[in-house]
């Protein structure tokens, strides 16, 4: 074998040999804590919170997903799933929230990971309700 083809050779193996770490990083990109420093209320007598209004309603705000469970219990987690940043939704009738993009699937009540590719859990906040208005909160 001629030097010229045995560099080309080893080139072409060494680039071959460096795919399959280009492929395990695109699905392993940095875990999404979800946003920090949250503050924020939600109007409960207001048309655009009115899916709260009603046990197994959830809607997305500020990047949190907030879950009505029971007549007076309100879950707030991250809307972003762990794995790559996906808006996860609320399933009522599985109690689960769900990421459409991987399978992610999450405990509503302390966003731990049930099942599928998310590294960690979803963020959780506190949630308190006076009158009509929910206050959610890192």
């Amino acid at each position: 074998m001629e030097r010229k083809e045995f560099l080309k050779m080893t080139a072409a193996i060494c680039g071959l040999g460096l795919i399959p770490v280009g492929l395990v990083q695109s699905c392993n990109k940095q875990s999404n804590s979800g946003p920090t420093n949250v503050n924020f209320t939600l109007d409960l007598t207001a048309s655009a919170n009115s899916a709260l209004n009603t046990v197994g309603g959830s809607l997305i705000a500020n990047g949190v997903i907030v879950i009505r469970s029971s007549a007076t219990v309100f879950q707030a987690l991250s809307a972003a799933c762990t794995h790559e940043g996906c808006s996860v939704g609320y399933n009522p009738t599985a109690v689960k929230v769900v990421c459409p993009c991987h399978g992610g699937v999450f405990n509503p009540a302390n966003g731990a990971v049930i099942s599928g590719p998310p590294p960690s859990a979803l963020t959780t906040y506190t949630t308190s309700l006076s009158g009509n208005i929910l206050t959610v909160k890192s």
